[in-house]
């Protein structure tokens, strides 16, 4: 059984991408960047990864009958 399809395999990894970025600036693992300038950013991250992380075990393939 499939938990994702194609396209939100692709949303989960952009979700995981996201929190990743997110996490390693406010734990300071990632240096300063124009990207990410301050950390009220850098929480604004993790909370669209967690959201469209969750939204993406929404997205189902499509079930023949």
């Amino acid at each position: 059984m499939k938990t994702h399809s194609k396209i939100g395999y692709i949303i989960y990894v952009l979700g995981i991408f996201s929190l990743s970025i997110g996490l390693g600036r406010l734990t300071g693992s990632l240096e300063y960047n124009s990207f990410i300038s301050n950390k009220s950013i850098a929480i604004i991250f993790v909370a669209i990864g967690l959201s469209v992380i969750f939204i993406s075990f929404f997205v189902k393939p499509q079930i023949d009958k």
